[in-house]
This record gives structure tokens, sequence and C-alpha cells, in this order.
């Protein structure tokens, strides 16, 4: 018989509360971006594309600019389809006051040509085929009071362009270049993308 006096022993079977609801880690706790996308690109799957942005050190304007862009992939017509944002950037941008982002690649968001992000050289200029450049409208038109872009559907025409390893640029409201990237392809989905940026 049981001793009256010792306490039953627990189920086996788990019990649940509103406390066991699963958190979002903390970001300390997250795999780091790179690993992830390395980790991805060894399962062999279809590849998407992202590019984690980070601060170009020849800017002053926005010294913590950061972000990213995920690319869908590249359809057999050569369209590229694909979200960004940005964080940190210039505060209180409203393209509607006919002031904001009418500065040359103000606000812009592209791919260039070039192969690195260290200096405008290494990025080279806007990447595309043919005479009439696809990311002269391309970017965000406002931010918050924090300088958040929101995020921003992209679909732009690359013709027959590979975009891997290509720089993506933020630009400024004055066009300068403020936070780059170099796209690489990813077997990540753009929620599992945006939950580590």
């Amino acid at each position: 018989t049981r001793n009256p006096y010792r306490p039953a022993a627990r189920s086996a079977q788990a019990t649940t509360s509103t406390f066991d609801c699963p958190s979002r880690p903390h970001p300390s706790a997250r795999p780091p971006m790179k690993f992830l996308v390395a980790l991805a690109a060894l399962t062999g799957a279809s590849a998407s594309y992202v590019a984690t942005l980070s601060h170009i050190a020849e800017d002053t304007l926005a010294p913590k600019a950061t972000g990213y862009v995920y690319f869908d992939g590249v359809d057999s017509n050569g369209i590229v389809t694909g979200f960004s944002q940005a964080n940190h950037l210039e505060a209180n941008v409203d393209s509607t006051n006919g002031v904001d982002c009418t500065a040359a690649n103000g606000c812009g968001m592209h791919i260039h040509e070039g192969d690195a992000c260290t200096n405008t050289t290494t990025q080279g200029g806007h990447y595309f085929e043919g005479d009439e450049d696809p990311w002269a409208t391309v970017g965000y038109t406002s931010t918050d009071v924090n300088g958040y872009s929101g995020m921003i559907d992209l679909k732009v025409d690359m013709g027959s362009l590979p975009i891997e390893g290509k720089p993506f640029i933020v630009h400024a409201n004055d066009g300068s270049r403020i936070a780059c990237g170099i796209i690489e392809s990813t077997t990540l989905s753009h929620e599992e993308v945006a939950f580590l940026n």
C-alpha cells in the first residue's frame, strides 16, 4: 500500500500551462546567419538567395545601418522577385513631400555589378543588361522614427544575368551608399531569414 505521507508519482505524460508556450529565443541564442546559410547549402536543395547587409565604412549618415535582402529566385523570364528591409537609416524619410528620395539613387535598394562591399570600385554600378536601368525606381519610400524602411517588395528583370556573388546596396536619402551585403544561395525560407535578422 502507498504511504499516505509520500507524494504521488507524477504522470509521465507532459502537462502544459500558459507558461509553457515556446517563445522566440533571445538574439544572442540564435545561430549566426552565415552559419545557417552554409548549413542550408549542404542540403543540395534548390536555392533562393539572401544577403545580410552591414554598414559601409565610408558612410557617416547612417553608421548603424543594417538589413537583409531575400530573393525567391529568378524565373524562366529572368524576373527576380524578393523582399528587403533596412534598419537605422535616416529617420522620418517621406518621399511624398517632394524632397526626400529625389536625389540620384536616393532611397535606392539595388544589386550592383561588382563582387565585394569594400568600396565603390569593388561594388560597381547597377547590375543589369540592356539600355534601360531597371533599378532606377527600386527602393524604399519612407522610414519611421527609428529609421526602419519597412518590408520592400522587389521585382526586377535581370534578363540572363546571375545574381549570386553580387553586392546588394542600400542607398541613403541623398543617394550615397550606406549598407551592403553579398548575395548568396540559400535553402532558408523568407520567414526563417526574417526571424534571424
